[in-house]
């Protein structure tokens, strides 16, 4: 059993010039499944041309919470076209940033909220951001009950929990190897195993001991060794829980 990054960006700008390495790094660190994330039609277009015969890619595609103010009819149900591709397995990662913007809040909760029943009537999962927001995250996620998980959790146990009970995943990123990983260690200790997803969200968030470097999918071996030896779990009980989870979630 291997290791997955469940949230990664590899058809980001920062991989163009070494994208074979990357794959080459992943494979070599037995990281053999990932999830391409896509907020750009661009960028989808791009996953779609990722292979490699030595890793299980997935692709999603979602509008990008801070990306509302330039959405109109029209490219809203370009996106919603692409959700109907079989090769679009999720939508996300979707939800409300309300660290850089808070003037458009309202159109924020519209997009989200759209975007859920939407991929409900699909059934297909949600990949939900939720940053300086999580109340409202959970009001709307609560309103339009979807299967998801919440990416990059960086908030408070207790409102990990309140997700847990509304059927979400919780997935962790490089943060959890952090010096001042306070809370994300309280989470992981709280949080359901058959609940529990780990990601690196590359080209950000880079774990120890690489931080100050680009991040990427084989780093999130870091992630999942360290949650593996605050818990006592052995490497390969944990791989086999979230190898359990990705699919059980993705539907693969």
């Amino acid at each position: 059993m291997n290791w997955l990054d469940s949230h990664c960006h590899i058809n980001d700008e920062a991989f163009r010039e070494d994208l074979q390495d990357v794959l080459d790094r992943m494979a070599e660190n037995e990281v053999t499944k990932a999830m391409i994330i896509s907020s750009y039609l661009e960028d989808y277009e791009y996953a779609l041309q990722i292979h490699d015969e030595r890793i299980a890619f997935k692709r999603s595609l979602g509008i990008y919470p801070g990306d509302v103010d330039e959405v109109d009819e029209k490219l809203f149900d370009s996106y919603v076209r692409h959700y109907h591709d079989e090769e679009c397995v999720a939508v996300g990662e979707i939800g409300l940033d309300y660290h850089w913007q808070k003037h458009n809040i309202l159109r924020q909760k519209e997009i989200f909220a759209r975007q859920l029943d939407i991929a409900t009537q699909l059934n297909k999962p949600v990949i939900i951001h939720s940053r300086d927001a999580i109340q409202d995250t959970y009001d709307v996620l609560k309103a339009h009950p979807c299967k998801a998980v919440m990416h990059c959790y960086s908030d408070s146990m207790e409102m990990a929990k309140e997700f847990v009970r509304l059927g979400c995943y919780i997935s962790i990123s490089g943060t959890v190897t952090w010096k001042n990983a306070k809370e994300p260690l309280r989470v992981i200790r709280n949080v359901p195993l058959d609940r529990l997803l780990i990601e690196t969200d590359c080209p950000y968030l880079t774990p120890s001991p690489h931080r100050g470097e680009r991040n990427e999918p084989s780093f999130v071996v870091h992630t999942g060794k360290k949650i593996c030896e605050e818990l006592g779990l052995e490497e390969e009980t944990f791989k086999k829980q979230l190898n359990e989870n990705y699919h059980r979630l993705f539907g693969l």
